[in-house]
C-alpha cells in the first residue's frame, strides 16, 4: 500500500553515515574507546570536584567513581568489542572475567603480594605498628579482605576488563607486551586526572604516577598473559587499592595499622617493585611466549 505521508516527510536512516562511523570504530577501536571514555567517564569523575569548587557542595567520590567505571569504561568496552569482534569477542571477554580456575599460588599472589610488601615497607619506614592482636585481626578482616571485596566488585574487576582485557591486549598484539604496558600506563594516568585535580596534585605527582604505573601495568600484563584471567587481574588491583586507602565502608589495612604513613605511596611502591621484578625476571616479555 502506498504511503499516505508527503514525500518531503518520508526520511530514511543515514545508512552511509552509520557505516562510516562503524568502519572508523572497527579501524580505530582504542581511539573510539577514548572518544567515549573521556567525555563520559570524566563527566562523572569530575562531578564531585566541580560541585565542591563551584557550589561548595561536598559529594562522596566513590559513587561517581563507580559510575565512571561502569558507564565510561565497561560499557564502551563491551559495545566496541561487539562491533569490532562480534559475539565471539564478547564471549572471550566474558570468559576472561569468569576465568577463576587457577592454582592457589596465583590467588596468594593476587591477594597477599602487594599487602605483604607494602606492610614490610611501612615497617621499614615508620616501625612496627602500635596495635594489639585484636586490632591487627580487625585490620585484616575489615581493612584488607572486606575492602578488597568491595573495590573488586564495584570497580577494579570492571576497570581491568577495560584496561587489560580491551586496551592493553590490543596494544600488546601490535607493539609487544612491554611497550603495551607503557602506552596503557599513559592512558591509565590520564584516567586518574580527576583524582589529581581533587587533591590539588602538581605536575610532578602526575609524572611520578605515570612512572609507577609502568611496572604496575607490566605486573598486570604478566598475570593476564600467564592465566588469561581478568578475574585475577582485577583481584590483584583490588587488593592493592583496598588495603591502602579503603573504599566504601571504611579504611584500608594500611590506614588502620600505620596511620602516620602515606598508604597510597606504600601501595604504589609495592606494586612498582613487584612489577620491576617481573620485568627483569621475564626480560620484559611479561609472560608472552615467542
Amino acid at each position: 500500500m502506498a504511503s499516505t505521508y508527503p514525500a518531503e516527510l518520508v526520511t530514511t536512516p543515514p545508512v552511509g553515515r552509520q557505516n562510516a562511523v562503524a568502519g572508523w570504530v572497527r579501524a580505530h577501536p582504542i581511539a573510539a574507546f577514548l572518544a567515549w571514555f573521556l567525555p563520559v567517564g570524566w563527566t562523572f569523575a569530575f562531578a564531585p570536584v566541580l560541585a565542591e569548587r563551584m557550589l561548595g557542595l561536598h559529594l562522596p567520590f566513590e559513587p561517581f567513581l563507580i559510575a565512571s567505571t561502569w558507564l565510561g569504561l565497561l560499557l564502551p568496552t563491551v559495545v566496541i568489542t561487539r562491533l569490532v569482534d562480534g559475539s565471539a569477542g564478547v564471549r572471550a571477554l566474558r570468559h576472561g572475567i569468569l576465568q577463576v580456575r587457577a592454582s592457589l599460588g596465583w590467588y596468594a599472589l593476587a591477594l597477599l603480594a602487594v599487602p605483604a610488601l607494602a606492610t614490610l615497607l611501612a615497617v621499614l619506614m615508620v616501625g612496627p605498628p602500635d596495635a594489639t592482636p585484636t586490632m591487627v585481626l580487625s585490620a585484616i578482616g575489615s581493612g584488607l579482605l572486606l575492602q578488597t571485596a568491595i573495590t573488586f566488585a564495584t570497580t577494579q574487576l570492571w576497570e581491568e576488563t577495560a584496561w587489560m582485557g580491551f586496551v592493553q591486549v590490543r596494544f600488546q598484539a601490535r607493539h609487544g607486551a612491554m611497550l603495551a604496558a607503557v602506552i596503557t600506563a599513559g592512558l591509565f594516568t590520564i584516567q586518574h586526572l580527576p583524582l589529581f585535580v581533587e587533591n590539588a596534585a602538581g605536575l610532578l605527582v602526575l609524572v611520578a604516577f605515570f612512572a609507577l604505573a609502568i611496572p604496575f601495568r607490566a605486573l598486570q600484563g604478566w598475570v593476564y598473559n600467564r592465566t588469561a584471567s581478568l578475574f585475577l587481574v582485577g583481584l590483584l588491583h583490588a587488593a592493592g587499592d583496598g588495603m591502602a586507602a579503603g573504599s566504601i565502608g571504611g579504611e584500608g589495612f594500611l590506614s588502620r595499622l600505620f596511620p602516620t604513613a602515606d598508604s597510597t605511596l606504600l601501595q604504589f611502591g609495592a606494586t612498582a617493585l613487584l612489577g620491576l621484578v617481573v620485568i627483569v625476571a621475564t626480560r620484559a616479555r611479561l609472560g608472552v611466549v615467542r
